[in-house]
């Protein structure tokens, strides 16, 4: 899966959680990446955050970079 599409599903999850407080709203799209998210998608997409590249949502780059791995 390419990492424009990742973005974008990424994306989508954080616009859903973004009303959440910001701890909660990192948390529960790490969690919802962790339930749906094949591993080869979410290392392409932890990837592509950690290099910058993407576009993903800065919420999506918490969510897959900082503390907990995915």
């Amino acid at each position: 899966m390419d990492t424009a599409k990742l973005a974008r599903m990424g994306n989508q999850i954080a616009a859903f959680f973004r009303s959440y407080p910001e701890e909660q709203a990192v948390a529960s799209i790490r969690d919802h990446v962790r339930q749906f998210w094949t591993p080869k998608m979410r290392e392409t997409a932890r990837a592509a955050c950690e290099r910058g590249e993407g576009g993903f949502d800065p919420l999506v780059v918490r969510a897959l970079v900082e503390r907990e791995r995915v």
